[in-house]
């Protein structure tokens, strides 16, 4: 009922299509590791299209995230939908990426921005491939490169698969000393190694000589594993520069399939990135040269 109501809305309050030419819109409003992985995509359009206008609509997550990157010029925040529609209408983009969304909203808001081409992957959309007007086929390939085949759609040369991240404060945060973080939590509670383990993980490496930092915004999870680890210090900050610039002083980082793991890799640090439920062929580091994966069946 309510995809049928969405596309009845679309259709009524179909606008002409806008004129210009390569005025990009790149819709990407997820969490943090899905944000990084539109950075190559960002990328390969600014290189490809160098005069080209790029916005980027996003989560305040990924603001966070892509505010510093210096391929994009404007980038619109999810939210008040009525003026974010009338802000997106104006500048008159003629081409939509549709890289991921979260929100069933998303893709009729961008069909009513009078773009000739809406591009996605088929299959993801809940039930909205219909407003796409280049649908790409699904394949068995990493997040990153499905976001590529957009920007190959539109004529663009892939130039990296790697990540980027802008926005690291060089400023010791850590006291001196040889550090290993531990990031035990993530968005979805499924893909969490028990917390027992990252206890006992970071009581050996005490023995060799580390000092351990805990990191993640589940407040009672890193303060419990914490309390357990015998000088073992505690960041709860959301704050994604403060945490790529621990990421920076530490030797490694060890975590559950989360978005700190696509911060490592973005900013070359050190990772072993630990995998049960979902497939890191799909998802996990892709070509980062400092990231280990385990992957172990659910």
């Amino acid at each position: 009922m309510k995809n049928a109501l969405l596309k009845f809305i679309c259709k009524i309050l179909s606008f002409p299509k806008n004129p210009f030419k390569n005025r990009f819109l790149i819709v990407s409003t997820t969490a943090l590791g899905d944000t990084l992985w539109a950075t190559p995509t960002i990328e390969a359009l600014r290189k490809s299209f160098p005069d080209a206008y790029i916005g980027v609509l996003t989560s305040p997550i990924g603001d966070e995230v892509l505010k510093n990157n210096p391929y994009i010029d404007r980038i619109f925040i999810l939210k008040n939908l009525f003026f974010l529609w009338h802000t997106l209408f104006r500048a008159r983009f003629d081409t939509v990426l549709i890289l991921h969304t979260s929100q069933r909203i998303v893709l009729p808001l961008c069909s009513l921005l009078g773009a000739r081409r809406i591009i996605g992957t088929a299959g993801i959309n809940k039930g909205l491939d219909s407003l796409l007007t280049d649908p790409l086929k699904p394949a068995y390939e990493h997040e990153i490169l499905r976001r590529l085949r957009m920007a190959e759609k539109i004529g663009g040369a892939i130039h990296t698969e790697l990540l980027s991240f802008f926005d690291v404060n060089q400023t010791p945060l850590l006291p001196p000393g040889k550090w290993i973080a531990l990031h035990p939590g993530s968005k979805d509670g499924f893909k969490r190694w028990p917390a027992r383990h990252f206890v006992t993980v970071g009581k050996e490496l005490q023995n060799l000589g580390f000092r351990i930092l805990v990191t993640g915004t589940e407040v009672h999870l890193i303060q419990e594993i914490a309390s357990q680890i015998p000088g073992a210090l505690i960041d709860h900050s959301s704050n994604l520069n403060k945490l790529a610039s621990s990421l920076k002083q530490v030797q490694m980082l060890v975590s559950n399939d989360t978005g700190p793991v696509h911060l490592a890799c973005a900013i070359n640090a050190p990772v072993i990135a630990i995998y049960g439920p979902t497939d890191s062929h799909l998802c996990g580091p892709h070509l980062a040269k400092n990231a280990t994966i385990l992957q172990a069946p659910p």
